[in-house]
């Protein structure tokens, strides 16, 4: 299956810093960003590649203070 977001994309992002479980958000890691699917646990965060040749990221216990959602993606524009 092919992502659905690819480079070159432009996607909005409405700025806010929780997102619901599964839902696609801009993720700031250290001073690294990146979209992912959000999974938040009580004790470690996934944050899960749409495009499945890639590795979620896992964070647990005090690395989860690493990861900051910046906003969920909202809008997808596709140049031409």
């Amino acid at each position: 299956m092919e992502p659905s977001i690819k480079d070159g994309d432009l996607v909005a992002i409405h700025i806010q810093p929780m997102v619901e479980n599964g839902e696609i958000a801009a993720v700031r890691i250290d001073n690294e960003a990146t979209l992912k699917h959000v999974y938040l646990y009580s004790n470690y965060i996934e944050l899960r590649p749409e495009n499945p040749a890639y590795q979620s990221i896992i964070k647990i216990g005090e690395e989860m203070n690493e990861v900051k959602i910046e906003g969920k993606a909202v809008g997808l524009c596709r140049g031409m």
